[in-house]
């Protein structure tokens, strides 16, 4: 019965994401670019991996903290390339980002507590903050053309501000932040005093330059958090398998509440992710980029205005010029055999936007764009 959950719980719902992905199951032959994971399998190498786990009966605990080969080869991978000094007693490895930035959400939060969080922005950001009694204040960034402004981290900052989430590259928009935006960013933090959070589970995604961590700065070390995972980089959403990284006297609190949420990560899933950090799936994001210039390419042709993604595998459009809400505008396409996410779901609520993820091939793609096509003529 309810009256046993509390109101925190109460007042937060399932991600408006996964009920639209599950309703748009009752529709036939729908062709589905809502949620986050690729059509691509997991490398063929990273299954072998397992298979010979799972043969040896790898199938105990690890330290709480997770494999100390895989916190090496992490580690290894970040000093080397950002020029940094951190330790293997200086990330946990936990069950997806998702995990780590809840250990974090509960570990930092108190009650009214505020944590900033540029918009568009994650879903489920908000419900955790939700959970420990906090606060989101969102920063618009579409008057901005979805860059994060100095001026606007000013305005969203108060005295009970704690924390900022940083999204690198953006999830609903794709958007990777520039130099400009990463030196406001971390001047901000420091000058306030507080903690950035960057969530970076998208930054092997990148088509445009190269992605460029908060880890690089070392005068922020005592600043940050860096969340991380296999999740998006390698196709393995189901091994559940992230990271965080920050200096040790935050790890070692995060570590006590990791502990009691789920004693550690599953050890055949880190055995897994100590072959995934060893290489970069080029093939995945070459095919991405191709996906991500097709659909740049279509929309264009149907007239509908987009963020620019230069990351991850999204593409967030506008489709103001049709009348409806992203929500009516999804419903009505679902009709016509296509699943995308209103831009309603998505942290900030814009209602004039749609989600598409090109987690498709592009004969998929393809002969969703006729239908949308259609769609859009049927309304003409």
């Amino acid at each position: 019965m309810k009256k046993f959950i509390k109101k925190e719980v109460l007042d937060i719902e399932i991600s408006g994401i996964r009920k639209f992905n599950q309703m748009a199951d009752n529709y036939k032959d729908v062709i589905k670019l809502t949620i986050g994971e690729l059509d691509i399998n997991t490398p063929e190498r990273i299954l072998e991996k397992t298979r010979i786990a799972l043969d040896h009966n790898e199938t105990k605990y690890t330290t709480n903290a997770g494999l100390i080969e895989l916190r090496k080869e992490i580690i290894k991978k970040y000093n080397s390339t950002y020029k940094t000094s951190y330790t293997t007693n200086e990330i946990i490895i936990t069950v997806g980002t998702t995990e780590a930035l809840s250990i974090i959400i509960k570990s930092i939060i108190e009650k009214d507590d505020e944590v900033i969080i540029p918009a568009p922005g994650y879903v489920g950001y908000e419900p955790l903050i939700t959970l420990e009694n906090g606060k989101v204040v969102l920063v618009d960034t579409v008057k901005s053309d979805f860059r994060i402004t100095k001026e606007s981290l000013e305005d969203a900052y108060t005295s009970k501000t704690k924390c900022l989430i940083i999204t690198n590259p953006n999830n609903p928009t794709g958007h990777v932040l520039d130099n400009e935006e990463i030196d406001a960013i971390k001047d901000f933090v420091l000058r306030k005093d507080i903690l950035l959070i960057s969530d970076e589970i998208y930054s092997d995604i990148v088509f445009q330059g190269n992605f460029s961590s908060f880890i690089q700065f070392n005068e922020l070390k005592n600043n940050l958090v860096v969340l991380n995972g296999f999740s998006k980089s390698h196709a393995m959403t189901g091994y559940r398998i992230g990271y965080l990284i920050a200096n040790d006297s935050l790890t070692q609190e995060f570590l006590k509440v990791h502990q009691y949420n789920v004693t550690c990560a599953s050890r055949i899933s880190q055995i897994a992710a100590l072959d995934a950090v060893r290489f970069t799936f080029h093939k995945m994001i070459r095919t991405l980029e191709r996906r991500r210039e097709f659909c740049m390419l279509k929309l264009g042709a149907l007239g509908i205005p987009y963020a620019n993604p230069d990351g991850a595998f999204y593409i967030f459009a506008d489709i103001s010029k049709t009348g409806l809400t992203g929500e009516e505008f999804s419903l009505e396409l679902l009709k016509y055999g296509v699943a995308v996410i209103p831009g309603e779901y998505f942290l900030g609520g814009y209602k004039n936007y749609i989600r598409i993820a090109y987690t498709q091939d592009i004969t998929e793609l393809n002969e969703a764009f006729k239908r949308i096509d259609k769609y859009l003529n049927s309304k003409k």
